[in-house]
């Protein structure tokens, strides 16, 4: 079966660079949400390293 070539437009390749640069944001949000999780939960069990799970209380 013959297949046919499809060259893009540059309004699709414009619009495919902007889905990439929207996507490539949404996961560096996520990880720099993961990292500041990471870190703020580290940050506080050097404090008071069993004191919050003992009690249940958490801080953020």
């Amino acid at each position: 079966m013959a297949r046919r070539r499809v060259f893009p437009s540059p309004e699709t390749r414009a619009a495919q660079k902007l889905y990439e640069s929207l996507i490539v944001t949404g996961v560096g949000i996520a990880l720099i949400g993961m990292a500041t999780t990471c870190y703020l939960a580290l940050s506080e069990a050097a404090i008071a390293p069993f004191d919050a799970w003992i009690s249940g209380q958490s801080f953020f």
